[in-house]
C-alpha cells in the first residue's frame, strides 16, 4: 500500500511538473502541492490556513483523546497566541489551546531549550557510559536500532519529565514503541474491532501515564509536603501542564494522558529514528566516521567520570556535522503536511483553493525530485541516495544543493579548507518539519538531540555494522507520511567500548 502511494504520489509530482492536483478520496477533494513554487505560496498564507482538522480527524484518535476533552479544544476559539481572538469570551484560565501551547513553546526556546537539551546530553551520556556490558571487547548487538531506540527515549523521557516517570513506569519504553509500532492503524481511523492490538497498546500507555500522574495531581492539590522528592520526581514543565489542566473541568485524567502520550511521541517518534540514521549513516563508512570523529573532537570539552561532555553551539555549526543532519531529514523523512484554508479560499498561482479544502504536501516527493536537487560537480550523486557532503560547497567550486539555485553563504569559513555549509534558498524544497507558522517548534532541539547522540556514540564506541547480503539497510515504507521512517529490517552489528 505505501509503495503505491508512494507511485502516486511521484506520478503527480514527474507527470504534472509540479502543478497542483485535485484528487477525490472518500469523497472529499485532496490538492496534492509538489512544486515548489506552490509550496511557498502556501507558507507564506499560512495564517490563512489551519491544521486543526488533521489535528480532530487523526491526532486524537492516535493518542485516544477523550470526546469530552476533544469538545472542550473545540470550543476553544480564542486561538493559540497570547491575545485571544477577536468577539471570544473564553475564560482566560480555560485556554487550553494557547496555554498548552505557550507552556511547550517556554520548554523548546531560550533557556527552556537550553536545560532541556543539557539535561538531555547529561542523561545519553551517563546512560550508555554505564552500560557494564560493552567493554573493549568486541560484543554482539542484536539490533543497533533498538540499542539506540531506547537509550534515546528514556534520555528524553528523563529531560521532559524528571526522574520519577520511568522510575513509576519502568515498562514505558517498552509499551511506547509496542504503541509506535501500530499507530499507523489508529491514524487510519480503522475501529477496536479490527486493529484491536493497536487499541490495546495504546491503551495500555494511557492508564500508565494516567497512574503516573495521579500522584503528582495529588500533591499539587494538597500542597507539597517534601521539596527534594518534588525535584527529583518531576521537572517544572511537566508539574506547570498538570496545574493548568487541573483547572479545567473538562480536562479529564484521560484527556491529560492522552496529551502526554502525544507529547511523548512527538519528542520520539521523528528525533530517533533520524539520530538513529545519523549514526548508521557514519559506522557503515570508515572514512566519514574518521570525518566525524576529527569535528566532534574539536568540540570535546572534558570526559569528566567517562562520560563526554560537549560544545553544543559548535558541534550544532560544524559544517559536515549540519549537511549530515540534513541529508539524514530530507532521505529517510517523510512527512504528509496536511492544511486547509480556514476561512475563505485561498490562491496558488492561477488556482483557487476553496475554504475547508484539505492540502497536502508530501515531504518525500519533494525532498526526492530529481528534477530540483543537484546531482553533484559532475552529476554522479543520485536524489535516492544518502550523501552527506550534498550540502557543502568546496573552495573553487559553484555548486548548489538546488538546481539553478546559487547560494552565497553570509560566513565564510575560518579555514580556507574548510566548506561552507549551505542552507539558504530551500524554503519549499526542504520540509522535515512542516513550513509556515505551524512549523515544529521541536525542531532547535531536535537538531541538538540528534547531533549530540551522534558525537556521543563516535567517543565511545567502535561500531561494526552488518549489513544483510552486502546490501545497505533500507527504510520501512509502512511508515509513509507519518514523519521519519525506520529500518525495514533488524540491524545486527559488533560494538565496543573505545579507551578513553
Amino acid at each position: 500500500m505505501a509503495l503505491n502511494i508512494i507511485g502516486l504520489n511521484r506520478h503527480i509530482a514527474y507527470q504534472y511538473r509540479d502543478l497542483p492536483i485535485r484528487l477525490r478520496v472518500f469523497m472529499t477533494n485532496i490538492y496534492v502541492v509538489t512544486g515548489p513554487e506552490y509550496i511557498n505560496s502556501i507558507w507564506k498564507q499560512s495564517s490563512l490556513l489551519q491544521s486543526e482538522i488533521y489535528r480532530q480527524l487523526v491526532v486524537w484518535n492516535m493518542f485516544g483523546m477523550p470526546k469530552e476533552a476533544a469538545n472542550f479544544y473545540l470550543s476553544d476559539d480564542s486561538g493559540s497566541t497570547s491575545t485571544p481572538a477577536p468577539n471570544s469570551t473564553v475564560d482566560p484560565t480555560q485556554r487550553v489551546k494557547y496555554l498548552t501551547h505557550y507552556l511547550l513553546v517556554k520548554l523548546l526556546t531560550g533557556p527552556g531549550l537550553n536545560g532541556f537539551a543539557e539535561r538531555f546530553a547529561t542523561n545519553l551520556a551517563e546512560q550508555l557510559t554505564a552500560k557494564e556490558e560493552i567493554v573493549t571487547q568486541w560484543s554482539d548487538l542484536p539490533d543497533i536500532f533498538i540499542f539506540v531506540r531506547d537509550d534515546l527515549f528514556k534520555a528524553t523521557a528523563r529531560a521532559i519529565h524528571g526522574e520519577g516517570q520511568l522510575k513509576f513506569s519502568p515498562t514505558l519504553c517498552a509499551d511506547f514503541w509496542e504503541f509506535d509500532s501500530r499507530i499507523s492503524s489508529l491514524a487510519k481511523r480503522f475501529p477496536r474491532w479490527m486493529v484491536p492490538s493497536a487499541y490495546i497498546a495504546r491503551d495500555k500507555c494511557l492508564e500508565t501515564i494516567k497512574a503516573w500522574h495521579r500522584p503528582i495531581l495529588n500533591r499539587l492539590l494538597d500542597g507539597p509536603t517534601d521539596k527534594q522528592f518534588e525535584k527529583i520526581d518531576t521537572t517544572e514543565f511537566t508539574e506547570s501542564r498538570l496545574n493548568m489542566w487541573s483547572k479545567m473541568p473538562l480536562m479529564s485524567p484521560l484527556g491529560m494522558a492522552s496529551e502526554d502520550l502525544g507529547l511523548l511521541w512527538g519528542a520520539n517518534a521523528n528525533s530517533v529514528p533520524s539520530a538513529f540514521w545519523l549514526v548508521y549513516e557514519t559506522f557503515r563508512d570508515p572514512s566519514l566516521l574518521a570525518r566525524v570523529r576529527k569535528d566532534v573532537g574539536d568540540c570535546l570539552i572534558t570526559r569528566s567520570s567517562a562520560s563526554p561532555i560537549f560544545d553544543t553551539p559548535r558541534l550544532c555549526s560544524k559544517p559536515l556535522l549540519q549537511s549530515m543532519y540534513m541529508e539524514v531529514l530530507r532521505y529517510y523523512v517523510s512527512t504528509s503536511i496536511i492544511r486547509s484554508p480556514e476561512h475563505a479560499s485561498i490562491k496558488l498561482g492561477p488556482w483557487i483553493i476553496p475554504r475547508k479544502a484539505l492540502i497536502m504536501v508530501p515531504s518525500f516527493v519533494v525532498h526526492r525530485n530529481q528534477t530540483l536537487w543537484s546531482t553533484g560537480t559532475d552529476a554522479s550523486i543520485s536524489v535516492e541516495t544518502f550523501w552527506p557532503d550534498r550540502f557543502l560547497r568546496y573552495p573553487g567550486s559553484s555548486y548548489s544543493p538546488i538546481v539553478d539555485k546559487t547560494e552565497t553563504p553570509s560566513l565564510q569559513p575560518k579555514d580556507a579548507d574548510e566548506p561552507l555549509f549551505l542552507s539558504k534558498n530551500l524554503t519549499g524544497y526542504f520540509m522535515p518539519y512542516g513550513g509556515g507558522h505551524s512549523e515544529c517548534p521541536g525542531r532547535h532541539f531536535a537538531k541538538q538531540e540528534i547531533l549530540t547522540t551522534l558525537a556521543i556514540m563516535v567517543t565511545l564506541f567502535d561500531i561494526e555494522v552488518s549489513e544483510p547480503g552486502d546490501r545497505k539497510v533500507e527504510p520501512n515504507m509502512d511508515g509513509f507520511g507519518m514523519g521519519a521512517l525506520k529500518p525495514k529490517d533488524r540491524i545486527p552489528a559488533r560494538i565496543r567500548k573505545r579507551a578513553t
